[in-house]
């Protein structure tokens, strides 16, 4: 009996693909939050903090990997993916909801025990369930699923920016909204069938028949059926010792094939992509653009890793493995050393003008609120004034509002801005190269103008500057001035900042912007899908799963290493350098592609174990295991 209904396995796979695109959106969307949570968290100060609460998604990951195989074995692969959207949807609401900052962490951690589990899973349950003829799209299908996730996130987080300005609100929407995905994906996994080959393995022979009907007709089921117990009934009787088989990995002959695979492990994440795209609009606001053209241009980040994802399917096996090596490592190491260059060449000055727009500009935000909380429908106002104890706003010359309650925390705010503009006024003139002692000076300035003060006259009441951020420090018993210095450093990196980058910088953002355009070019078609298309060919079959295992714990170490790393290496050595690391890391990667990674495009089995091993381990009675890339 032939099959009518062809397009059974299709909508399965589509199905349980959605929790590719929940992977690649979880790892993403924290992007936007960030410039975001850091304040509310008041964590801005606290860089190693701010890159843990963003790549501890990739712990989480990797000890969902470890849980993945035997999760799926003992409860099934639908009620392991059935787990996944659980902590998808845990992980979202949990960070939306955060209080603190460890909590939200916690929350993170969650979600990437979700993402760790679904990486795994999710394309062996399509390639257990898909007819051999739709398998090898279908699981492809998943893998690009995880790329218009994380295109999507940024499109998530831009929308979001502009619909919600309230910047302790905006970024628990932009990761709150990831449990609408999740949760729906929860209630379409109810409508899918358990893997056959599961079924097959708990002895239920007549539910696995029922579903491989579904799939392909009767003649189809019983075939199907008979080749995958025999399969099973096969690799029960060959049981591996997992010890035996590490000594093997490890071993003298297969030095050449760790050292190529760990070597990619590595070298992919050394490139900073992970950096980049957890961080893309802290990146891009660097330069001045302003937060709405920062969120844009990770929009367009999200957009060429699609396009050429796609594009690296069609290259992979035309090119080659290790000609798309070199070209893609030639391509990142110049966009990096590019774009390292173009943020050495960036100064920093402050005229008069520039000075008068950031006070008013900041002035005008400070009392545009306060008139907003108590009259939501005011609409604005060109001028403020103090008249007898009120703030006297008007537009077109005519008084629109007056505010005389509960305004000594404005009059703070306020008085802060002109101790800020004071700082910035005895630089008026000087050039800086580096963003960090550009930002350092008028900080310093700040705190002499506010500490020539006599501090017990200025600190006991909201109308004070910077009291109610010190507040709470001095609460605590905190030294006064130590408690202000920190609220000068904190009000300043939350609402100075970004206005003086804006109006200071001088750079050339296109170039920054084509710069990781092309690194996100090149390492699409190379060391990103290059690394998990060459594992299992290098790898013999018996050592196959757990090679890819231990090597896929090397690049998500590496992982987490460089994400959390990423802020720190920001505020201590600025981004050119940051970028120059980089870029020598993907020199040192195509000196390693051309001189120890061997291709294996047209090669079999037997001849790419005899170049890399000297001779041929595997043979056709060995039980592979299949492995799935570990999240990355």
């Amino acid at each position: 009996m032939k099959n009518k209904n062809i397009m059974y396995p299709i909508m399965v796979a589509s199905i349980v693909a959605i929790g590719g695109f929940l992977l690649g959106f979880d790892g993403v969307v924290n992007s936007g939050a960030i410039p975001f949570y850091k304040h509310t968290f008041d964590i801005a100060e606290t860089p190693l903090l701010i890159g843990i609460s963003s790549s501890m998604i990739i712990l989480g990951g990797f000890l969902g990997n470890l849980m993945a195989g035997f999760i799926s074995d003992k409860y099934g692969r639908k009620k392991s993916l059935l787990l996944t959207s659980l902590l998808f949807s845990v992980g979202a609401l949990g960070t939306a909801l955060a209080t603190d900052i460890y909590f939200f962490i916690l929350c993170k951690f969650i979600a990437g025990l979700g993402v760790g589990v679904a990486i795994l899973v999710a394309p062996m349950y399509i390639s257990e369930i898909a007819p051999p003829k739709q398998r090898g799209w279908l699981v492809t299908f998943n893998q690009l699923n995880i790329v218009l996730g994380l295109s999507i996130a940024y499109f998530s987080n831009y929308y979001i920016l502009q619909m919600i300005e309230d910047p302790d609100l905006n970024w628990r929407w932009m990761l709150g909204v990831g449990a609408i995905p999740a949760l729906v994906y929860m209630l379409l996994l109810l409508i899918i069938p358990e893997s056959p080959r599961w079924l097959i393995q708990q002895s239920s022979h007549d539910e696995a028949k029922a579903v491989l009907s579904k799939i392909g007709g009767e003649d189809y089921a019983q075939k199907e059926f008979e080749q995958i117990k025999a399969a099973l009934d096969k690799s029960g009787k060959k049981q591996l010792d997992s010890k035996a088989l590490r000594k093997e990995l490890f071993s003298k002959k297969l030095r050449l094939v760790m050292m190529i695979g760990v070597g990619l492990a590595v070298f992919q994440q050394v490139s900073g992509i992970n950096a980049i795209l957890y961080y893309a609009p802290m990146i891009f606001e660097m330069t001045g653009e302003g937060q709405d053209a920062a969120f844009m241009q990770s929009i367009i980040i999200g957009l060429v890793f699609v396009v050429m994802t796609v594009l690296s399917m069609f290259l992979i096996d035309r090119l080659g493995r290790r000609p798309l090596l070199i070209i893609g490592s030639t391509i990142m190491s110049f966009s990096l050393f590019m774009t390292s260059y173009y943020f050495s060449e960036a100064t920093y000055s402050l005229d008069a003008r520039n000075i008068d727009n950031i006070k008013s500009g900041l002035s005008h935000q400070i009392v545009m609120e306060k008139a907003k909380v108590e009259d939501p429908s005011f609409e604005g106002f060109d001028h403020y004034q103090w008249i007898e104890g009120e703030l006297v706003l008007t537009k077109d010359g005519k008084t629109v509002k007056k505010l005389s309650t509960n305004i000594d925390q404005t009059l703070g705010e306020l008085t802060q801005v002109e101790i800020l503009t004071a700082a910035m006024n005895t630089l008026k003139g000087q050039e800086f190269s580096s963003e960090i002692a550009f930002f350092d000076e008028i900080k310093a300035n700040m705190k002499t103008l506010f500490f020539n003060e006599t501090i017990n006259e200025m600190s006991n009441s909201a109308s004070s500057p910077f009291f109610s951020q010190a507040r709470k420090d001095i609460l605590k018993g905190k030294d006064y001035k130590e408690a202000f210095n920190s609220a000068i450093n904190k009000v300043f990196s939350r609402d100075y900042q970004s206005p003086i980058l804006n109006a200071s910088i001088h750079i050339n953002a296109l170039w920054v912007l084509l710069g990781i355009l092309g690194f996100i070019s090149g390492f699409s078609i190379s060391v990103g899908p290059v690394m998990w298309a060459m594992l299992p060919e290098i790898l013999p079959n018996k050592l196959r799963g757990i090679g890819i295992s231990i090597i896929g714990g090397v690049n998500s170490a590496t992982s987490f290493l460089v994400a959390t790393m990423f802020p720190l290496e920001l505020e201590l050595l600025g981004a050119s350098t940051t970028f120059m690391i980089f870029g020598f890391g993907m020199i040192a990667c195509l000196l390693f592609s051309s001189l120890i990674v061997k291709e294996t495009k047209g090669k079999s089995l037997e001849e790419i174990e005899k170049e890399l091993i000297g001779e041929q381990i595997s043979s056709s009675s060995d039980e592979v295991e299949g492995i799935t890339p570990m999240a990355h």
